[in-house]
C-alpha cells in the first residue's frame, strides 16, 4: 500500500538508525504506534507487537484459547493465516479431499505438522451462516475461537455476502466464542481501519502486519482489554525483536503521515479505474471474466461464474489459463499482481494515472490472445 522506497518512510528509518534499533526495554514509540493503531480500530483497547502476520495470528489464537478456556478453533476453508501449525490447514485443498460443503474436512497442508493438530481445528465454509451455526452447535463446549479473513484474500478478493460478518458476530456472542479478524491483508488497505471499519462489524481481536509497516517486518494484534489482559495472567507473548524502535518508527510514519484521507481517495480512485478498464476490455474482445475489487485491492477472474467461496474458486478458475495472462503481462513490462491466480493486486499511494494507463495498455494487447484460447 505504501509502495517501494517511500521517501517519508526511508527518511524516518534513516533518522531512527541514528537513535537506536533495539533497546529490549519499553520506549516511547511503543505507545505512539499503539495509539496510531487504536485510532483506526474502534474495537482495540490494547495492542501487542510482533514481527510478522504469522506471529500475530499465532498469539491471537493462543490468547483466545486462554480466555475462552476451550482448545478448538474454527477456521474458514480456503483462508490463509500464516505458517504456524494451527493454521496450515485447509487453505488450498484438492477437490477430492474437501469433504461435505457444509462441514469441510480438516486437511493438514504441510509436512511436519502433527496429526493431532487436526483434532483441534474445525473447518467451516465462507458465506454459509447456517453451516457455521451447525458446527458451533455441535462443538459448543469445545470451540472457543473463530478466526476469519473478513475478505478471503487467499482466493482473490472474495467478499462476505449480505450480513455474513454480522451473523458471525452474533453467533460468536451466542456461543461465547472469541471472534478474530485476521486483517494482515485487509488492514489499512481497504479503509483506514481495515475491513472492521469498511463492514462495520467489530471483532474481539484483530491481527495485522504487512502494510502497517510500509514494507518493514512488523505485525501486531489487539482487541478487548479483558481478553488482552490474559497476557498478564500467564498467556505467553514475548520476543526479542517485538516492537523494536526501527519498525515502530515505520509504523508511526505510515499511519500518521503516509496513509492519509487524501491517500485513500487517491488509491481508491485508481483501483476503480483499473477495475473498470479491465471490465471494458474484456467486454470489447469477448473474453469471459470479471474483476473482484474492494478499493485498492483487486483481481481479474477469467470466468463469468460468481466466486462465493474457496470451492467456487477451485471449480471455476483455471489456474493454468491465468498463468498465461500473468506471464503475457510480465513480458509487456507489467507485474499485474503476485504470482498465482489466487493473489490480488494492491494499488499503492505511489501509483499514478500513468501506471494505470500502462497496465491497461498491456492488457489490451493480451486480452485478444486470451479470448482466442478461452
Amino acid at each position: 500500500m505504501v509502495g517501494h522506497n517511500h521517501p517519508a518512510v526511508t527518511d524516518a528509518l534513516r533518522d531512527q538508525l541514528e537513535n537506536g534499533t533495539l533497546f529490549t526495554h519499553p520506549h516511547e514509540l511503543l505507545g505512539e504506534a499503539a495509539e496510531a493503531i487504536k485510532d483506526r480500530w474502534d474495537p482495540i483497547d490494547l495492542v501487542r507487537f510482533t514481527n510478522s502476520g504469522t506471529e500475530s495470528t499465532m498469539h491471537a489464537i493462543r490468547l483466545a484459547r486462554a480466555y475462552s478456556g476451550r482448545e478448538k478453533v474454527l477456521k474458514i476453508e480456503g483462508s490463509y493465516h500464516g505458517a504456524h501449525d494451527y493454521v496450515l490447514l485447509s487453505k488450498s485443498v484438492p477437490a477430492h479431499k474437501l469433504g461435505h460443503p457444509k462441514q469441510p474436512t480438516t486437511v493438514i497442508e504441510s509436512e511436519g505438522v502433527p496429526e493431532a493438530i487436526a483434532d483441534t481445528v474445525e473447518i467451516g465454509p465462507w458465506n454459509d451462516l447456517d453451516a457455521i451455526e451447525s458446527i458451533l452447535e455441535e462443538n459448543a463446549t469445545e470451540i472457543g475461537t473463530l478466526i476469519v479473513e473478513p475478505i478471503v484474500m487467499n482466493v482473490g478478493v472474495t467478499q462476505p455476502h449480505g450480513e455474513y460478518l454480522q451473523g458471525l458476530r452474533e453467533l460468536c456472542d451466542e456461543y461465547n466464542v472469541v471472534l478474530i479478524f485476521d486483517e494482515v491483508k485487509t488492514g489499512v488497505k481497504i479503509a483506514p481501519g481495515g475491513a472492521t471499519e469498511y463492514y462495520g462489524v467489530e471483532p474481539d481481536l484483530v491481527t495485522m502486519a504487512k502494510s502497517i509497516g510500509g514494507n518493514m517486518p512488523v505485525g501486531a494484534f489487539g482487541g478487548r482489554e479483558d481478553i488482552m489482559r490474559e497476557i498478564e495472567n500467564g498467556t505467553a507473548h514475548y520476543g526479542t525483536y517485538n516492537g523494536n524502535p526501527l519498525v515502530l518508527r515505520a509504523v508511526t510514519t505510515v499511519l500518521n503521515e503516509v496513509l492519509t484521507d487524501d491517500a485513500y481517495d487517491h488509491v481508491d480512485a485508481l483501483g476503480d479505474r483499473l477495475a473498470t478498464g479491465y471490465e471494458e476490455i474484456m467486454a470489447d474482445v469477448g473474453l469471459a471474466g470479471h474483476v473482484e475489487q474492494v478499493n485498492s485491492q483487486g483481481i481479474v477472474v477469467f470466468t463469468d461464474e460468481e466466486i462465493n467461496n474457496y470451492r467456487d474458486f477451485d471449480e471455476h478458475v483455471d489456474v493454468e489459463f491465468h498463468e498465461n495472462y500473468w506471464f503475457a503481462m510480465l513480458e509487456r513490462g507489467v507485474l499485474p499482481h503476485p504470482h498465482h491466480a489466487s493473489q490480488q493486486w494492491t494499488i499503492s499511494v505511489q501509483h499514478e494515472d500513468e501506471h494505470i494507463d500502462r497496465h491497461l495498455e498491456a492488457f489490451k494487447d493480451v486480452a485478444p490472445m486470451l479470448a482466442d484460447r478461452q
